[in-house]
């Protein structure tokens, strides 16, 4: 987590939890989140702006809040009340056809006081696959879907014992409604998903083993 301070006359801003990095893969995109708390006693209209116009390969980057998103070569105004925190402000790093990386240079900048904080955000796209993992034991390894946020199918790689009879994973909207169950068969080692017929939101999905829940997680899904 990085917070980045601003201190002057008639400023006391923070960026709270902005990450250094970006990466995501070839059509597929990646957001970022972070919230700028005000502690001065006067409301702030905060311009968040970037360095970066044109990119490589189709990928674009988005600034998004509310549901306001402005692409990086234009600014978005941001109004945050006295002594209160914004909602969440989202980076979106949409992957074009071809690899992709650069330094972003991002301003945040008080409008009464022209003066603002530079923060740098690598941009990186990439045909790599990357995933965490998500549940290992003995002879069960789980990783996690990728990508995340998806937007047309998500994969999960895995390897099960092939005495494990019931290995699925279920997956569940918000309201904790099934929306679908995937069995984990054995004899393959990858799993994928269509997302995109999914309505746009939070996901969560459950890994079972002969009907005891072992893991869950988060899975964003955007059109």
């Amino acid at each position: 987590m990085f917070l980045l301070s601003l201190t002057s006359k008639a400023q006391d801003i923070i960026i709270k939890d902005i990450n250094n990095e970006i990466t995501t893969t070839f059509q597929n995109s990646k957001s970022e989140s972070f919230q700028i708390q005000n502690f001065s006693n006067q409301d702030k209209s905060i311009k968040i702006k970037s360095n970066i116009n044109k990119m490589q390969g189709g990928a674009t980057l988005l600034i998004c809040y509310d549901d306001n998103c402005q692409e990086s070569s234009s600014s978005l105004i941001i109004n945050i009340p006295a002594n209160s925190i914004s909602d969440e402000i989202s980076i979106i790093l949409n992957g074009g056809l071809s690899n992709y990386k650069e330094t972003a240079y991002f301003e945040f900048i008080d409008m009464e006081v022209d003066t603002g904080i530079k923060k740098e955000i690598e941009l990186k796209v990439s045909n790599e696959q990357i995933q965490e993992l998500f549940f290992s034991k003995q002879d069960i390894q789980v990783k996690s879907f990728f990508p995340n946020p998806a937007v047309k199918s998500a994969i999960m790689e895995y390897s099960i014992n092939p005495y494990e009879q019931d290995a699925k994973i279920t997956l569940q909207n918000v309201l904790g409604s099934i929306v679908d169950t995937y069995k984990l068969n054995p004899d393959e080692n990858k799993l994928t998903i269509s997302t995109e017929n999914l309505t746009p939101g939070v996901y969560f999905y459950t890994l079972t083993i002969d009907d005891e829940g072992l893991a869950t997680r988060k899975l964003i899904v955007k059109k």
